[in-house]
């Protein structure tokens, strides 16, 4: 095996998985596990077509399960070299996301992978070509998002295709949800690829927003005026904050029914009595 392949470094080779658990690719010594990271893009080139996945999990494991017990002496170079060489090793677990089939993956484009690749297929990082392959490259249909985990490519995403979908964005606390929310926005409003009713309730997607680590970052409206109307039911609020909505929403008693009170008891702070 050699190291280098026109889709990216080789990794190592597919020695078991499943679909729905995603494939081991055993990874060769000279692929340093410490490079490998989580969220990686991984080509697997099966017998007749390419997986495109995503590293989901990276393991230590050695074939003698003596030496977790009684680790060699590894100050002896040509110990340590035969150890890493033939006991021990990585595996990188890859969950196949899409499939590339030949030439036709220029015309029909990738498709969800049903498969998995077949034993001792080899499997290398992707290269810049095998990601825009996968997100296209960017064009007026194509709005650049970001860039994968230690490569210089922009992502970019199909925004006539994804607003013709119910989407949605997931993540821990602190890993971007607003920031690649407002992003989305933003590229949207760019290619008017559609119109967006937001339910901004902590402010951070109108006027502007709060950046993590401190600090301000512009909203929808200061970046499209034009293409921007911002409702607000709290005038008191925006004028604290300097912001002037276009629109001044009220809501009238006779529009309050019990039910509306009822589902607000917590956030009221309201005793079932009460709500009732």
């Amino acid at each position: 095996m050699t190291d280098s392949h026109p889709q990216g470094k080789h990794l190592g080779i597919v020695v078991g998985g499943s679909l729905s658990q995603g494939v081991e690719v055993r990874l060769d010594p000279s692929a340093p596990v410490e490079e490998m990271a989580l969220g990686q893009h991984v080509v697997i080139q099966g017998q007749s077509r390419r997986f495109f996945g995503v590293i989901t999990d990276i393991t230590l494991e050695s074939s003698d399960d003596t030496l977790k017990a009684s680790p060699p002496d590894l100050s002896n170079p040509l110990i340590a070299r035969v150890v890493s060489s033939t006991a021990v090793y990585a595996t990188l677990h890859v969950l196949p996301m899409l499939t590339l089939e030949g030439a036709l993956a220029l015309v029909e484009g990738p498709k969800p992978a049903k498969t998995v690749p077949p034993h001792f297929s080899p499997a290398y990082l992707a290269s810049e070509e095998d990601v825009q392959m996968v997100f296209g490259a960017e064009d007026q249909r194509h709005f650049w998002l970001g860039t994968p985990l230690d490569m210089e490519t922009r992502v970019c995403l199909n925004l006539e295709e994804f607003v013709q979908r119910s989407n949605g964005v997931f993540g821990k606390s602190g890993t971007g949800k607003t920031f690649l929310t407002r992003l989305l926005l933003v590229g949207i409003l760019q290619k008017s690829a559609a119109v967006n009713l937001v339910f901004d309730m902590q402010s951070e997607y109108g006027w502007q927003g709060y950046r993590e680590g401190g600090g301000w970052v512009k909203g929808l409206k200061q970046l499209f005026p034009s293409q921007v109307a911002v409702f607000s039911l709290d005038e008191e609020h925006c004028r604290k904050r300097g912001i002037s909505p276009d629109y001044l929403v009220r809501v009238g008693y006779n529009q309050i029914e019990p039910e509306d009170v009822a589902m607000l008891r917590e956030t009221l702070n309201l005793s079932e009595g009460r709500a009732s």
